[in-house]
C-alpha cells in the first residue's frame, strides 16, 4: 500500500458487530463508520485500546497499514469496552448467572449444615 495518499471510505471484508444495549446489535461495515463508532465514544470512557484503534483508523485511510490491523484494533478496543457482539441474549445471560449465583449461595448454605 502507498503512504501518503488519503483513501476514502473503505469496505471492511467481515463487518464488526458490536452490542449497543438490550440485545441489540450494530454492524460496522467500513472504515468511516469505526471512526465514527469511535468519534461517538464518551471521553470519560477513552483508554488505551481506543487511541490506539482511533490511530489505526487514521492510518488505514492514509494507507500506512492494512485495513485489517486498523479491524483488529478495533476488535481489541470493543472486547476491552465489554460492547464485543457475542450473539447471547443478555437477558437471557443475566437470567443464567443469577441461577447460578442462587445454586452456589444454596450449596455454601447446605455445606455449613453438614455434620461432620
Amino acid at each position: 500500500m502507498r503512504s501518503g495518499s488519503i483513501r476514502s471510505d473503505i469496505e471492511l471484508r467481515a463487518p464488526v458487530a458490536i452490542a449497543v444495549g438490550a440485545g441489540f446489535k450494530r454492524e460496522i461495515t467500513s472504515l468511516t463508520a469505526m471512526q465514527n463508532f469511535l468519534k461517538e465514544w464518551p471521553p470519560a470512557a477513552r483508554d488505551e485500546s481506543y487511541v490506539t484503534a482511533l490511530r489505526s483508523c487514521e492510518a488505514a485511510r492514509a494507507g500506512e497499514i492494512e485495513l485489517d490491523k486498523a479491524r483488529q484494533a478495533f476488535l481489541i478496543f470493543a472486547k476491552k469496552a465489554g460492547i464485543e457482539w457475542t450473539g447471547a441474549d443478555p437477558v437471557v445471560v443475566l437470567r443464567e448467572a443469577k441461577i447460578r449465583r442462587s445454586r452456589a449461595r444454596e450449596n455454601r448454605a447446605q455445606n455449613r449444615h453438614v455434620p461432620g
